[in-house]
């Protein structure tokens, strides 16, 4: 089974930073989990939301930014001013994740330094997500020029078969399957929308739901069609536990180790 560091090990470590996604390898995981965005001037960086999280960026000062600032609208120089090593005490965020270690200082990366990061380890995957949103698109790059910046990254470290395009944003992996054939692509859901027939009815092969939106029903509709099912985010043993039971090919995860126990008892 693929077992997915998701954003790193965001149960121990600040999301989506270089420190996390070593925890993540430390634990043995057999893919990376992560998001990307597009700065001003045209800089890929790991980062989950379209703009800065008010609950996990703090600015020069040390002040937690007011309202999410979109990562579009900033330079790379000037994103490196923020710090994303603590989550906001009080905050909803933070009592979600009371495990995670905070590291004061650590900023957002650049995908090429996750890639150096792993750079002697040559079975690792990839599985990354584009964030784009239908309903604010002023926020992000279009569909096409934001999946060429991804393709570029991807083929400039030669990591075009170790790597996944994922989107919830469907018209990404569109342009991904159009452009860079060699780059598989995920279909995610949620909510009502974790419906195999209508990955099955846009050709998608892999696909990734809610992993409380998967029922036996429509994991045999999806392996009727084909399909592999990767399943988001799955922290709680009991939980983990029924995902393996149904037999998921793979499993993203903020607690990689609690997966590797339930594997354990499994064999």
């Amino acid at each position: 089974m693929d077992l997915q560091g998701h954003r790193g090990a965001r149960g121990y470590l600040p999301e989506n930073t270089l420190p996390s996604f070593a925890k993540a390898l430390d634990f043995g995981v057999t893919t990376l989990e992560l998001d990307v965005g597009v700065t001003r001037d045209g800089v890929v960086v790991v980062h989950h939301d379209r703009g800065l999280n008010p609950d996990i960026a703090r600015g020069p000062e040390g002040n937690w930014v007011p309202k999410a600032l979109p990562i579009n609208a900033m330079t790379y120089a000037e994103l490196q001013r923020y710090d994303v090593g603590r989550l906001r005490p009080g905050s909803d965020y933070a009592k979600r994740f009371p495990k995670q270690q905070p590291l004061d200082g650590t900023r957002i990366p650049r995908l090429d330094e996750l890639f150096a990061l792993v750079q002697k380890n040559k079975a690792i995957r990839f599985n990354i997500e584009p964030k784009s949103d239908l309903d604010a698109p002023q926020e992000t790059l279009a569909p096409e020029p934001f999946a060429r910046a991804l393709i570029a990254e991807v083929r400039k470290a030669g990591l075009e078969r170790r790597t996944t395009v994922q989107a919830f944003d469907w018209r990404l992996l569109k342009v991904v399957e159009r452009e860079a054939p060699e780059l598989a692509t995920v279909y995610c859901t949620e909510g009502k929308g974790s419906d195999p027939a209508r990955v099955h009815a846009a050709g998608g092969r892999i696909w990734s739901p809610d992993f409380e939106m998967l029922t036996p029903e429509r994991l045999a509709a999806a392996r009727k069609w084909g399909m592999k099912i990767t399943v988001w985010t799955v922290n709680e043993p009991a939980d983990i536990a029924r995902m393996l039971a149904m037999g998921v090919d793979g499993m993203a995860s903020d607690y990689p180790d609690r997966v590797l126990a339930q594997l354990k008892v499994k064999q």
